[in-house]
């Protein structure tokens, strides 16, 4: 009897493990453990002197660094969803090439103004029908626009924005980010993202590589990054000094980088309207476990995420943990430098 007893526990413990390890799941933007759906938050972040440190920029799962001026000045577009912060510093406007990003994972998208002028705005390319059929009921919160298809719920939504006293503006504003998450309907958004994940950490065959970094031109905007082998992270600096999380002082470790080649080019040869082609293909380096890989990226579309392949054609498996994609421009002279 005692047998049967001991047999019946056994199975009904394997089973309730089995039933486990079903409803487990990953998420989508770092690919860690995780009990919660995916609510994705789309940031478009200053990356002027006078916004730097960033505040929550640590808290990031993904960030992208994209030239939006000529001669190298950057911005960031970082995608929250792990974990979502109370605050984020400084929100700035955002391009094409920002809102084209945001299509790739949909959500909400937080920024502070738009590109208006004919030909580079962003805000006619988030009014498009193509962009519309795209992101579907995704949310919209400009900070300082308010009409059109900028979401009904954006008039609450301008109100959880301020500026910072303790800087200047224009690099100063603040988004209360947990509270647009809190005012978000997630039931009608379906969140997506191109960035697929192995199931644990892995070294990949490929070139050993201990630090690389990105020349956009300006030695004002010189990300750079060193692999650490005690965490099996690579290190993010900034302009040779350590990359750190404003509202913490934290250092930001970063487990897969992204260098993504792309065509561009300036609408009208104006130094503040880029023209960044995010939707084609073209070359990636990928650096993560120490490695050093080349493969390719393809977006067919917009409606159509964007599909990182391996060096033998394969979908690439990234480290689970958090990524920053580099966007890459060739037409400009933009420079990878491998330095160890």
């Amino acid at each position: 009897m005692k047998r049967i007893v001991c047999l019946i526990m056994t199975l009904a413990l394997v089973l309730a493990c089995a039933a486990t390890a079903e409803e487990a799941t990953v998420s989508i933007t770092t690919g860690r453990p995780t009990d919660k759906a995916p609510t994705i938050m789309v940031a478009q972040l200053d990356n002027q002197p006078g916004a730097r440190p960033q505040k929550g920029i640590a808290s990031a799962d993904i960030v992208y660094e994209i030239e939006l001026y000529k001669g190298g000045s950057t911005r960031y577009t970082a995608v929250f969803n792990d974990t979502i912060p109370a605050e984020i510093e400084a929100i700035r406007s955002a391009r094409i090439a920002n809102a084209t990003v945001f299509a790739d994972y949909r959500g909400a998208f937080v920024y502070y103004g738009a590109q208006v002028m004919e030909g580079s705005s962003a805000i006619q390319f988030m009014e498009s029908g193509d962009f519309e059929k795209t992101v579907g009921d995704s949310a919209r919160y400009n900070g300082i626009w308010v009409g059109s298809r900028d979401t009904e719920s954006n008039t609450e939504g301008a109100n959880k924005f301020y500026r910072d006293g303790h800087r200047v503006a224009p690099h100063n504003v603040v988004a209360k980010l947990q509270d647009l998450w809190e005012m978000t309907d997630w039931s009608k958004i379906e969140c997506r993202s191109p960035i697929k994940f192995a199931s644990a950490y892995r070294v990949p065959e490929g070139e050993d590589v201990t630090s690389f970094a990105i020349d956009y031109g300006s030695k004002s905007y010189a990300p750079s990054y060193v692999w650490d082998a005690s965490l099996n992270r690579y290190q993010r600096l900034y302009n040779n000094k350590p990359f750190t999380d404003g509202a913490t002082g934290e250092q930001v470790y970063v487990d897969n980088v992204i260098v993504q080649h792309v065509e561009s080019s300036w609408y009208e040869g104006a130094s503040d309207r880029p023209k960044i082609e995010l939707i084609g293909k073209g070359v990636c380096e990928y650096f993560l476990g120490g490695k050093h890989i080349v493969g390719t990226w393809e977006r067919e579309n917009l409606r159509k995420r964007t599909v990182y392949y391996d060096p033998d054609g394969n979908k690439m498996k990234f480290n689970p943990g958090t990524t920053f994609v580099q966007i890459f421009k060739d037409a400009e002279g933009n420079k990878l430098n491998i330095l160890g």
